[in-house]
């Protein structure tokens, strides 16, 4: 089908329109940023009030400290102009801790330099021989550990070997009271049994007659007790042969010996009886007591015997034990010298890194960002000592206006609090401004900070100046909000002002004339972070700062920029 003209033009419109929506929504939006560059330059902080002009007043100076009153240099009556010292308390704790803060700056700023400065050859050679030292106490430490567990190996050996050398000297006491066990039963059977039983018939009855019905009596009756102890210690050599260890000689010890008693005491009845002999012939009664003597001999023998065997054996516990603790200890030093040398590797490989990494580090110089940061060190400090001077400057009272000192309330050596009125001064002038800051603001003024003024009865642009002569320290509430009544003086007197006419005052609360600044709309906070955007290589990069002195067009950077950062203060798309 043929289109007509009408149709050409129309589709070509429609195509070329949809060429165009399609154009402007895939074409990616341009984006254009206004950017400022890092300076340095003055920035000054105020606070903005508005304030009333009132009739004059007399006007109390306090301490913002409190302190003794060392001097008063002047009196009730006298003329004084600002500036002009009148009361100085004692500053010499306020000196020291200015000359301390005063050497905590000397130092990092000392610290500054030699970063800037570089490494010199001296430096890097005391660096590398740090290094050397580190390695060799590293090696030290690595060959002490091997020395430390050898050691701890020979003292276990040494410990296996004493309690084997224990259990063998042990056992070979053991067995030799077993063998005199065996003795000493032999011996007391043989005395009752085959040497003295001669002396009595089958009976238990002495078998001659004696002179001594008692000695009679003794013999009879022992041999009584001494047959009846044979098989009791017979019984109890057998359990510790049996047992055939320490508890087993130990636990018959007692019954043994009280049996071989009991035998001993009638082997002496009848060695007693035989002295009593009426009807034995002298070569009986000699045969008699030969058999007596040598069951006597017999038996003191081997109670002797046992007597020592039990000596010998508690000795040789009591070594053991002694031996046994010696190898404790010995193996408990060993493992702790081990301990001690692993810990030593550790420390000695921590010192190793340390010192390599130091090495490193001055081979290569100190970074920016590290002389960035100690360059902020530096500010902080001084900061802290201005503030410190400061507060030394405050230890003297000075007339923060020109007028006439109308009370003195205190004396020499009198202690003073903060807040408490020292001198009371009358201004000469007319007029001076009452203004009620908050408690937001109040903490940044202070008496005899300056003051820009621009009276609402004069809108042409006429402009005074003046100072902060005193702050109320009770605080004044209005409608729930707290705020401090704050009187400031004109520097000069003007026949135009009158009162109850309202003031607009900018107090400068600081300044630095020498900032490293970018403008406030270039400062962004996100979650109590403070950042900027700074142009690099055309793109915009976020950086960390830290801020210090604001006003309401700059803000001083304390760390994290440059002389010549090119920082981003809007943007926009295109």
């Amino acid at each position: 089908m043929k289109l007509s003209r009408k149709s050409w033009i129309i589709l070509v419109i429609v195509l070329l329109a949809i060429g165009g929506i399609s154009y402007f929504a895939l074409r990616k939006k341009a984006v254009t940023y206004e950017t400022a560059r890092v300076d340095r330059g003055p920035v000054i902080e105020t606070v903005s009030v508005t304030g009333s002009i009132a009739s004059k007043t007399k006007i109390n100076l306090q301490p913002e400290s409190g302190g003794q009153v060392a001097k008063i240099f002047v009196k009730e009556g006298d003329d004084v102009k600002a500036g002009d010292s009148l009361v100085q308390l004692d500053k010499s704790d306020a000196a020291s801790r200015v000359a301390s803060q005063q050497a905590i700056v000397d130092v990092a700023l000392a610290q500054l330099r030699q970063m800037q400065a570089g490494s010199t050859p001296e430096e890097l050679n005391v660096a590398k021989a740090a290094v050397d030292t580190a390695q060799a106490q590293y090696n030290a430490a690595v060959s002490a550990k091997s020395d430390a567990e050898k050691s701890l190996q020979n003292a276990r050996q040494n410990h296996d070997n004493a309690a084997a050398r224990a259990d063998s000297s042990l056992q070979s006491r053991v067995e030799t009271f077993l063998v005199d066990y065996d003795q000493a039963n032999y011996v007391a059977g043989d005395a009752v049994n085959r040497l003295t039983t001669q002396l009595f018939t089958y009976n238990d009855l002495l078998s001659f007659i004696t002179s001594s019905s008692q000695a009679v009596t003794d013999a009879q009756s022992t041999r009584v007790a001494a047959k009846a102890a044979l098989p009791n210690l017979q019984a109890k050599v057998s359990q510790a042969k049996t047992g055939g260890t320490t508890d087993a000689v130990i636990a018959a010890y007692g019954e043994v010996m009280a049996a071989l008693n009991t035998v001993n005491d009638h082997v002496n009845a009848d060695a007693a009886v035989l002295n009593f002999s009426s009807n034995l012939s002298a070569a009986t009664q000699s045969a008699y007591q030969l058999n007596v003597n040598t069951a006597q001999t017999s038996i003191n023998a081997i109670t002797q015997k046992l007597t020592s065997d039990m000596t010998g054996l508690d000795l040789q516990k009591r070594q053991n034990a002694a031996d046994n603790t010696a190898a404790d200890i010995a193996v408990s030093t060993a493992e702790a010298a081990l301990s001690n040398a692993t810990h030593a590797i550790d420390t000695a490989n921590s010192n190793l890194e340390q010192a390599r990494a130091a090495y490193d580090l001055k081979k290569a110089g100190t970074r920016k960002e590290t002389v960035d940061a100690q360059r902020a060190q530096v500010d902080a400090q001084r900061a802290t000592l201005a503030s410190l001077q400061n507060a030394l400057e405050k230890r003297t009272i000075i007339a923060s206006i020109d007028g006439i000192v109308v009370d003195i309330p205190v004396v020499v050596g009198q202690t003073v609090t903060p807040a408490q009125a020292v001198v009371s001064i009358m201004t000469k002038g007319k007029f001076e401004i009452v203004a009620n800051i908050s408690e937001i603001d109040i903490a940044k003024v202070k008496v005899n900070d300056s003051v820009a003024i621009t009276l609402d009865a004069f809108p042409g642009g006429d402009k005074w100046t003046g100072k902060v002569i005193s702050i109320q320290p009770a605080e004044k509430v209005v409608e729930g909000v707290v705020f401090y009544e704050t009187k400031i003086v004109f520097d000069n007197e003007d026949t135009r002002l009158r009162s109850g006419m309202t003031a607009n005052l900018d107090v400068e609360t600081a300044r630095n004339d020498d900032a490293l600044r970018m403008p406030l709309r270039a400062l962004k906070e996100k979650s109590g972070r403070k950042f900027v955007q700074v142009m690099r290589a055309g793109k915009p990069v976020e950086v960390d700062v830290t801020t210090g002195l604001q006003s309401n067009d700059f803000v001083e950077i304390k760390s994290g920029l440059s002389v010549g950062d090119e920082v981003v203060v809007s943007s926009t798309a295109k």
